[in-house]
């Protein structure tokens, strides 16, 4: 017996408009899955391959083109190391803390400047060869792509900061190191490409204002 035949017509109305409804229903939260729409700086060196692979191994990597203004200085503390595919393996090891500097953010180019200090050193990390934002409601993830030359090699990387922008600061600050190419390196000093490390902002998981860099 067909089953659809035995419910009251009304009902059945009702129940297609609540089906069509919720297919038609707008999603305006931000991106977090391999559907992703990245602002068109960002998408034209990032792949969907790459984003699904650091998603994999517990990275929040948000596309959208609407990111949250999130300029200010921000105190990353403690600064963990929860996943690293490299060979030296530095999972769960504390690493310095940093403090993070965002200024200049444009929303229509999608870009903003970014200083990273190490603390309490007080050691600026290299300027990055191009920084863009991308994002929705309240997250944001910045793509910083860097050429570095430790001990004379050759390494292009990235680092992807995200997180949520909250009044009290950004509340599960992670920073994402992707190992892109590296040049010669017969000793293996640095990470291979293809190397993850994810650094996560520890209990209570807030990088808190701060009002000094």
């Amino acid at each position: 017996m067909n089953r659809i035949q035995n419910i009251p017509r009304p009902y059945l109305l009702l129940t297609v408009f609540i089906f069509l409804l919720g297919s038609c229903k707008k999603d305006d939260k931000p991106n977090n899955n391999n559907n992703d729409v990245f602002p068109t700086p960002i998408s034209n060196f990032v792949s969907q391959g790459m984003v699904d692979s650091l998603r994999a191994v517990g990275a929040n990597v948000y596309s959208g083109t609407t990111p949250p203004i999130v300029n200010g200085i921000y105190f990353m503390h403690p600064d963990s190391c929860t996943f690293d595919n490299s060979p030296g393996n530095f999972t769960g090891t504390i690493f310095s803390d940093y403090k993070f500097k965002f200024s200049n953010q444009d929303n229509s180019l999608y870009t903003l400047l970014v200083e990273q200090k190490a603390i309490p050193s007080g050691t600026l990390s290299s300027t990055p060869v191009s920084i863009h934002i991308s994002g929705a409601g309240n997250q944001f993830s910045i793509f910083l792509l860097r050429t570095v030359t430790p001990t004379g090699i050759t390494v292009e990387q990235y680092n992807i900061l995200s997180g949520t922008l909250t009044s009290n600061g950004i509340q599960g600050l992670q920073n994402i190191l992707y190992v892109r190419s590296k040049g010669s390196d017969p000793g293996n000093i640095y990470p291979p490409a293809g190397t993850i490390r994810l650094f996560v902002n520890g209990a209570p998981g807030l990088a808190a204002n701060t009002s000094t860099f």
